[in-house]
């Protein structure tokens, strides 16, 4: 499957439901996004590594406020992997 981020095509392999991925592949475009929108003058790259900055801040602050909603958390991480390998 193929998805768009930040204005790149990129061709997901991937066992996860394919909703899913979508879903997480607007929800990282969005973020980046909004960082770029704040930062107009920052590389991609940085852009990248900053909205991973920010998404993992919002995951660490919910699993901390929710201990029992770690199977999300495990599921983000295995998420981030897949598209750290392909990219």
């Amino acid at each position: 499957m193929k998805v768009t981020i930040f204005g790149r095509e990129y061709s997901i392999l991937s066992e996860v439901d394919p909703d899913y991925i979508i879903r997480a592949a607007d929800y990282l475009d969005s973020k980046m996004r909004e960082v770029a929108e704040n930062f107009p003058n920052v590389s991609e790259n940085r852009v990248a590594v900053l909205a991973a900055l920010n998404i993992t801040d919002e995951l660490f602050r919910s699993a901390r406020e929710n201990p029992e909603k770690s199977d999300t958390e495990e599921r983000i991480i295995r998420l981030t992997q897949k598209l750290s390998e392909i990219l």
